[in-house]
């Protein structure tokens, strides 16, 4: 709309003068007013509501005049009230863009939670283990939260969260949380995040290793299995009989003692064991020698290979089972195809066993099937007759060095390193008494034979 080259803006007579300056609205003006204003302007003009919305669009507003008697002041207050209303106007819509930019340069958690995810499934991690543990954490944020507002109080909050759980609960929810964030920040999710460095709940552990001594390993692998196994066939015999009459028992298939035979013998972690395949083992039944080599494991993505020969009596058991055309998992369910995922109940059973034969229950580390990781370990170490020898049962275990195998696996007993120490002196070489040593070209009293100096 065109005005006047000096508009006035004022209306009304003397003693009740009114002012109603046009206001200009910028583009993407976001008041209450312009949506009505320019839904109306695109009606009109049969032009897009989005080149309206695009372009500055003059609405005149109407008021008193402060000086209802004075037309010159109401003049003045007009144009300041014009001025002061495009100004807010503006203003407002800076703060809208600036809003708009940040909005879409905030991360959201559910980023960082949904990239852990992908990083737990692509690389083979324990991510069933895991799951519970980030979806608590996601919920405890929300999956909409800006993760730049993720500070030190809402990660203390996070603890006394999980305060009433043990400590090890505890540091592994502060640990996830930190390998999610750190996981992000790698990857170029986010470009920092406020909890680097903090500490996480102390938990003390006993690392000690328990392995089982030759006499209760003897008994496990020995009389207990043989017995469990014999349990196992009259079991089978059973529900086959009942088939007959549909009965609604399963049998029981799962192979206790290669997955037992495996595990001692290459010291493998129980989920490589259950999902070890036919490609990653080489046999020589002839020679009753073998390899096995993992293509998945804990370490793996740190280069860390875990190579190592196969004991005779594994090689005897895995050749017995072998199939032609061999491929795919070695033990597996006949009734899915896939490896064993749980084998608890069976493994339990076996300890009952032995426990009655022991006179005592395997409890503890000694109770756990991961302890023929400990047990091998530690016995293959007592059989090791040089350093060379340790570095390859590192290797063989697919671990990181041979202090991480120390700490955690190696249990020498005690009668082996009585042995070891007994007969044990410091070599004593004897030295002519004419021998001396010569300094600079001086002749020097050997350091052994000379006499202590007192200070005086």
């Amino acid at each position: 709309m065109a005005y006047k080259s000096e508009p006035s803006w004022v209306s009304g007579r003397i003693g009740s003068l009114c002012i109603e300056p046009p206001i200009t609205h910028p583009a993407f003006c976001t008041c209450d007013q312009c949506p009505a204003y320019r839904a109306k302007r695109a009606a009109k003009t049969g032009r897009p509501i989005e080149e309206i919305e695009a372009e500055p669009i003059d609405i005149r507003i109407k008021r008193y005049s402060p000086f209802p008697r004075n037309k010159k002041l109401s003049k003045l207050a007009a144009q300041q009230v014009k001025e002061a209303e495009e100004k807010k106007l503006n203003a407002r819509v800076v703060r809208a863009k600036a809003a708009e930019v940040k909005e879409a340069s905030i991360v959201r958690f559910l980023a960082v939670t949904s990239n852990y995810r992908r990083y737990l499934i692509d690389n083979n991690k324990d991510y069933e283990h895991a799951k519970s543990r980030i979806d608590c954490i996601e919920a405890f944020y929300g999956p909409e939260r800006d993760v730049e507002t993720l500070t030190y109080p809402l990660y203390e909050e996070l603890l006394a969260e999980v305060g009433c759980l043990s400590a090890e609960t505890q540091r592994h929810y502060a640990n996830m949380l930190l390998a999610m964030l750190n996981r992000a920040k790698a990857q170029r999710i986010i470009p920092r995040h406020h909890l680097e460095g903090v500490p996480v709940p102390q938990v003390v552990h006993d690392d000690e290793p328990e392995p089982w001594s030759h006499r209760e390993l003897g008994i496990l692998m020995g009389p207990a299995l043989r017995e469990y196994e014999a349990e196992q066939t009259g079991w089978n015999a059973r529900v086959a009989q009942e088939k007959k009459n549909r009965g609604l028992r399963s049998p029981s298939f799962i192979p206790l003692r290669g997955l037992c035979l495996i595990a001692y013998y290459t010291m493998m972690r129980p989920k490589c064991n259950r999902f070890l395949t036919w490609e990653e083992v080489t046999l020589d039944p002839a020679n009753r020698t073998g390899w096995y080599q993992l293509d998945k494991h804990k370490n793996v993505n740190k280069g860390i290979k875990a190579r190592g020969p196969l004991a005779a009596e594994l090689v005897g058991y895995l050749a017995s089972i072998r199939p032609a055309n061999a491929s795919g998992p070695i033990h597996f369910n006949p009734s899915t195809g896939q490896p064993y995922v749980d084998i608890r109940k069976q493994w339990n059973r076996l300890l009952e066993i032995a426990g009655r034969m022991l006179g005592y229950d395997l409890e503890g580390k000694k109770g756990e099937f991961f302890n023929f990781r400990h047990t091998g370990a530690s016995h293959i170490a007592q059989r090791g007759k040089t350093p060379a020898h340790l570095l390859a049962i590192v290797k063989m275990m697919g671990d990181t060095s041979v202090a991480t195998v120390n700490k955690h696996y190696f249990n020498i007993e005690l009668d082996l390193m009585q042995e070891m120490v007994l007969g044990w002196e410091r070599p004593d070489v004897p030295v002519p008494p004419s021998a001396s040593l010569t300094v600079f070209g001086a002749e020097q009293t050997p350091i052994c034979d000379a006499p202590l100096a007192l200070a005086s």
